[in-house]
Protein backbone atom coordinates (compact mmCIF):
# COMPACT_ATOMS: atom_id res chain seq x y z
CA UNK A 1 0.00 0.00 0.00
CA UNK A 2 2.80 2.41 0.92
CA UNK A 3 4.74 1.57 -2.25
CA UNK A 4 1.68 2.15 -4.45
CA UNK A 5 1.06 5.56 -2.88
CA UNK A 6 4.72 6.51 -3.24
CA UNK A 7 4.80 5.51 -6.91
CA UNK A 8 1.58 7.42 -7.64
CA UNK A 9 2.91 10.52 -5.84
CA UNK A 10 6.16 10.44 -7.85
CA UNK A 11 4.28 10.05 -11.13
CA UNK A 12 1.93 12.91 -10.23
CA UNK A 13 4.78 15.27 -9.33
CA UNK A 14 6.74 14.36 -12.47
CA UNK A 15 3.67 14.83 -14.65
CA UNK A 16 2.81 18.24 -13.20
CA UNK A 17 6.33 19.63 -13.33
CA UNK A 18 6.71 18.80 -17.03
CA UNK A 19 3.64 20.82 -17.99
CA UNK A 20 4.63 24.21 -16.56
CA UNK A 21 7.90 26.09 -16.30
CA UNK A 22 8.72 29.09 -14.19
CA UNK A 23 11.12 31.96 -14.89
CA UNK A 24 11.39 35.69 -14.28
CA UNK A 25 9.64 38.26 -16.45
CA UNK A 26 10.97 41.81 -16.68
CA UNK A 27 8.39 44.59 -16.60
CA UNK A 28 8.83 46.86 -19.62
CA UNK A 29 5.90 49.24 -19.07
CA UNK A 30 3.37 50.18 -16.39
CA UNK A 31 0.42 52.38 -17.31
CA UNK A 32 -3.18 53.12 -16.38
CA UNK A 33 -5.91 52.54 -18.93
CA UNK A 34 -8.88 54.95 -19.24
CA UNK A 35 -10.90 52.94 -16.70
CA UNK A 36 -8.16 53.21 -14.06
CA UNK A 37 -6.86 49.64 -14.30
CA UNK A 38 -3.14 48.96 -14.24
CA UNK A 39 -1.67 47.48 -17.43
CA UNK A 40 1.72 45.76 -17.06
CA UNK A 41 3.70 44.85 -20.17
CA UNK A 42 6.45 42.31 -19.63
CA UNK A 43 8.95 40.13 -21.45
CA UNK A 44 10.48 36.76 -20.65
CA UNK A 45 12.62 34.15 -22.32
CA UNK A 46 12.02 30.41 -22.53
CA UNK A 47 15.72 29.87 -23.18
CA UNK A 48 15.36 30.08 -26.96
CA UNK A 49 13.12 33.00 -27.79
CA UNK A 50 11.97 36.24 -26.14
CA UNK A 51 8.20 36.61 -25.55
CA UNK A 52 6.19 39.76 -24.85
CA UNK A 53 2.82 39.89 -23.09
CA UNK A 54 0.72 42.16 -20.92
CA UNK A 55 -1.81 41.82 -18.14
CA UNK A 56 -4.57 44.14 -16.92
CA UNK A 57 -5.46 44.25 -13.22
CA UNK A 58 -6.86 46.40 -10.47
CA UNK A 59 -4.41 49.22 -9.71
CA UNK A 60 -1.98 48.03 -7.05
CA UNK A 61 1.64 48.49 -6.06
CA UNK A 62 4.15 46.20 -7.76
CA UNK A 63 7.41 46.97 -5.92
CA UNK A 64 9.80 45.14 -8.27
CA UNK A 65 10.77 45.38 -11.94
CA UNK A 66 10.69 41.61 -12.34
CA UNK A 67 8.09 39.02 -11.40
CA UNK A 68 7.83 35.26 -11.71
CA UNK A 69 5.97 34.00 -14.75
CA UNK A 70 4.57 30.50 -15.37
CA UNK A 71 4.30 29.23 -18.93
CA UNK A 72 3.87 26.04 -20.89
CA UNK A 73 6.95 24.84 -22.82
CA UNK A 74 4.69 23.92 -25.75
CA UNK A 75 2.82 27.27 -25.74
CA UNK A 76 5.01 29.91 -24.05
CA UNK A 77 2.83 32.71 -25.41
CA UNK A 78 0.15 31.56 -22.91
CA UNK A 79 1.88 32.87 -19.81
CA UNK A 80 0.66 33.87 -16.36
CA UNK A 81 2.33 36.33 -13.97
CA UNK A 82 2.65 35.37 -10.32
CA UNK A 83 1.96 38.65 -8.54
CA UNK A 84 2.58 38.74 -4.78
Amino acid sequence: MKNTFLILAILFIAGCSAKQRETFAHITERRLDPTGKLVISYQFSNGVQLYYDSVEMINRIIPHDSLKVVFSPKHPEDSRLLIP
